[in-house]
């Protein structure tokens, strides 16, 4: 599938051993010429500190194009214009702007006045500029705090009218989600692309365990081809599996462009890479 593009997405490395993963995992992965590379947004305080650290090297070590996440809840405007400024002084103009987690003492320390509530609030902020790419997250199968299906569809063109011009999904298992997805948004006038997110499974339990917290279903079959692997080896070869195969049925629909949630770990996100540019897989990244 030569005219794929493919992104990545990690999170910062917090302590000397998952900086050498880190960086182990981007340098494989970088080989791959993908369309950009995405750091995940920390929590308030240290959390965020240690993406503008990984970011800030980034854009000084690597040529490939830097998206950085962004949360803004519980933030005021004016918190959330310096942010801004900070990262685009780093050079940084490709950002995802999400709604992120707001706690109950995060609300209580700020007046709702003051509060930045959405995700389309941080979009309206971002778009100010021109020069700046802004992507938002969409949900195949529903946010979980969503009121219906519908409603979340009307978020999904809410924040991409706002300005967004990219919306990248939560991860699912089945093509049919992502294309009932897609049908659904084209019906209800939304024009711009949806990117699939595509999660290699490193381990069954915990995907299953996110999935209920993030509405994502896991097909009954999958589980069961995880649950007879007898080795690591033989579970892998299932992810890759399922990935490349997942991604083909997508690509055979029109879809062009993915992005993979590595986990800060190559091998899966390598293998399937190379499956889909099609190269060979046998050279697995450690």
């Amino acid at each position: 599938m030569p005219d794929i593009d493919l992104s990545y997405e990690f999170f910062p490395p917090r302590n000397e051993g998952q900086q050498r993963r880190f960086w182990h995992t981007l340098g494989n992965l970088e080989t791959l010429n993908p369309r950009y590379i995405s750091v995940t947004w920390g929590a308030l305080g240290s959390g965020s500190q240690a993406s503008l650290k990984v970011l800030e090297q980034l854009v000084a070590l690597t040529q490939v194009p830097v998206t950085a996440h962004l949360c803004c809840a519980g933030q005021t405007l004016a918190q959330m214009q310096d942010m801004v400024d900070r990262l685009e002084n780093l050079g940084i103009t490709r950002f995802l702007a999400l709604r992120g987690d707001l706690t109950e003492e995060t609300s209580s320390k700020l007046g709702e006045a003051a509060t930045m509530h959405h995700a389309s609030d941080l979009v309206t902020l971002l778009a100010k500029k021109t020069n700046r790419h802004i992507s938002v997250s969409a949900y195949p199968e529903v946010h979980p705090e969503s009121e219906s299906a519908q409603t979340d569809l009307d978020w999904l063109k809410h924040k991409l009218d706002s300005g967004a011009s990219t919306a990248i999904t939560q991860f699912f298992f089945e093509a049919d989600t992502f294309l009932r997805f897609r049908d659904r948004a084209a019906a209800a006038g939304i024009t711009q692309p949806i990117v699939p997110g595509i999660l290699p499974v490193h381990n069954i339990d915990n995907v299953l365990d996110f999935s209920k917290r993030c509405g994502a279903t896991v097909p009954a079959k999958m589980v069961s081809r995880f649950k007879q692997a007898k080795s690591p080896k033989a579970s892998d070869e299932i992810a890759v599996d399922h990935c490349a195969s997942l991604c083909a049925e997508l690509h055979k629909e029109g879809v062009n462009a993915f992005h993979l949630y590595t986990l800060n770990k190559s091998n899966l996100s390598y293998r399937v890479s190379r499956e889909l540019l099609g190269g060979s897989s046998a050279a697995e990244a450690a």
